[in-house]
């Protein structure tokens, strides 16, 4: 009958959460491997820089206050604007 639903069939294909991470790490191994430990190095200095510029930290800064205090801070900064 039409109120019926058929259930949809498990495809077998479907790999499981262990084979899925297995692959994974593989795959970042052999990336690894191919980039070289030089260039992951680089790659580290420039992420961390790119966390340490005023930007990043004024965002760090922002996150942490309170929220009331940042919403009042920048319904005053617009308000100064018109």
């Amino acid at each position: 009958m039409f109120w019926k639903k058929k259930k949809p069939k498990k495809d077998p294909k479907k790999l499981t959460r262990e084979q899925i991470i297995a692959q994974a790490k593989a795959n970042a191994a052999a990336a690894r491997e191919e980039i070289g430990d030089e260039t992951l190095q680089k790659i580290k200095e420039a992420m961390e820089k790119r966390e340490s510029s005023a930007f990043a930290q004024a965002k760090k800064k922002v996150k942490s206050m309170d929220d009331d205090k940042v919403r009042d801070n920048l319904s005053l900064w617009l308000k100064e604007d018109d």
